[in-house]
């Protein structure tokens, strides 16, 4: 913005003023009265114009001078910058916070975490993620299995009652020692709203599940109020209202059942390798054992992965001592590190996943086959590959899904202590026994044991679907005959 005076000349002006006061000084007795008159009328205007210039230039100095100043400031800071991106994101930092319109309306700290989110993502680098102090705590909790909340496990789908299709939230599992175990609720019941100001609110006109999924959740200590129905006869259903208060507690990452009618046939089925994976591993094996069970299904299907030591103690079940587990490889092919089967004495998060040297191979002489589907992936698929390159199992199902990279978690305070936040990214590949990677190409089933669910049967979510309708699960039982 430029501030400019102009001043304007008129050609002639003085020429005629003085044309006018030759003539008047040839009339006499008039020449110096006229003359005065002329000079104080110059005067008075010549002040007049003065003073009001005076006026105008102190009035626009006094409003652009804070511009100029702030103009002047960005200027001098531009000039003592360094050069490099990292000048160019001060630079754009500055411009936005002098002449934005909305400069102010967000923090320094909440651009500086959207930048190096938006960074992350333009690496290419699928798995990586920048996390805020706030948001790597929430996501280590988790990996631990520490949760607040209700403590269920529930699936998305759709409840017809009375001719009306409801939204719902399906229970599938409610966790040991959570607060809804102690509650009336029951697997199988369907939550259909949440209580909020305004009263039991439907989960659309809450806005969909994630809003009133939110909404279920909550600290420990505050109350979780939602209506679900419930089966109520052959075909009814009646409706109940339920208000529990929130608390702690574990999550399950591994649940477990029979073949219908046939005992000695068990079903481990296992969602997720977290801190709480080994043990609840471990107690659903024997459980099964306790209760006649002879053979296994472990399932995997749809299981994401989760973390290393997680899936190493649970393999080290299954293996000798010093047997290969995986190996690590970097960009330049090396290998990084091999992770091997052994008694392993941890502490602090990863205390559940110490394994003793009683404990090892405890489980290799299991009848045994493995379940997966395009949704096993990363540490599961090292679960699928491991007992396939041993020998210890047969592999039933589809094609898995092919991720064979490893992420690290590296926090930014540990390279300047002035940073704060995590970093996650790639950074190895991993082979398994075998040798060869199965990465973007997955670990598929052993020859004739490729089966795929029916149409039938995908109209249900698989932690719900009947067992006569699993061709998957049927084929697993048929190789146990």
């Amino acid at each position: 913005m430029e501030n400019k005076e102009r001043v304007d000349y008129v050609p002639g002006q003085w020429s005629a003023e003085a044309a006018a006061r030759k003539r008047a000084e040839k009339q006499p007795g008039r020449g110096c009265p006229i003359s005065l008159l002329i000079a104080i009328v110059c005067f008075v205007a010549a002040v007049s114009i003065l003073f009001t210039h005076t006026l105008t230039v102190n009035s626009q100095r006094k409003h652009y001078t804070p511009i100029l100043q702030a103009q002047q400031e960005v200027i001098d800071r531009l000039e003592a910058m360094e050069d490099g991106d990292a000048g160019k994101l001060e630079m754009l930092s500055m411009i936005f916070q002098t002449y934005g319109y909305y400069a102010g309306k967000v923090s320094e700290k909440e651009l500086m975490d959207e930048v190096l989110r938006a960074y992350v993502k333009a690496t290419d680098d699928h798995y990586a993620e920048y996390l805020t102090e706030e948001e790597y705590l929430a996501r280590r909790n988790e990996n631990n299995g520490d949760y607040e909340g209700i403590g269920v496990s529930v699936i998305q789908t759709e409840l017809t009652v009375d001719g009306i299709a409801y939204p719902v939230f399906q229970i599938i599992a409610i966790y040991e020692n959570a607060p809804a175990a102690a509650s009336t609720l029951r697997v199988g019941d369907f939550i259909y709203a949440v209580k909020n100001e305004s009263g039991y609110q439907t989960i659309t006109a809450l806005g969909g599940f994630d809003a009133a999924l939110n909404m279920i959740r909550g600290k420990a200590g505050t109350q979780a109020e939602f209506a679900a129905f419930r089966k109520n006869g052959s075909s009814g259903y009646e409706s109940l209202t339920f208000s529990i208060t929130r608390g702690a507690y574990e999550s399950q990452s591994v649940r477990f059942y029979t073949k219908e009618n046939d005992p000695t046939v068990g079903v481990i089925h296992v969602t997720g390798f977290d801190m709480t994976t080994p043990h609840q591993f471990k107690e659903a094996v024997r459980a099964l054992q306790a209760g006649g069970a002879k053979h296994f299904v472990f399932d995997l299907r749809n299981n994401p992965g989760g973390d290393l030591q997680s899936i190493k103690a649970v393999l080290t079940y299954f293996l000798k001592e010093g047997d290969l587990i995986l190996s690590s490889i970097d960009r330049k092919g090396n290998v990084a590190r091999s992770y091997v089967a052994e008694a392993m004495t941890l502490t602090g998060d990863y205390e559940p996943c110490s394994v003793s040297a009683e404990e090892i191979g405890m489980f290799a002489d299991l009848d045994m086959v493995v379940l997966c589907n395009g949704n096993t992936a990363s540490a599961a698929e090292v679960f699928v590959a491991t007992l396939r390159d041993y020998g210890l199992a047969k592999i039933v199902g589809e094609t898995t899904f092919g991720k064979g990279i490893m992420q690290t978690t590296v926090r930014l305070s540990q390279f300047d202590k002035n940073l704060s936040g995590y970093l996650k990214m790639t950074t190895y590949a991993y082979v398994t026994k075998c040798g060869v990677t199965y990465h973007d190409i997955g670990i598929a089933p052993d020859v004739g044991l490729s089966v795929s669910l029916s149409d039938e049967a995908k109209q249900y979510n698989i932690y719900v679907l009947p067992q006569e309708l699993d061709d998957q699960l049927q084929m697993a039982f048929a190789q146990f005959q």
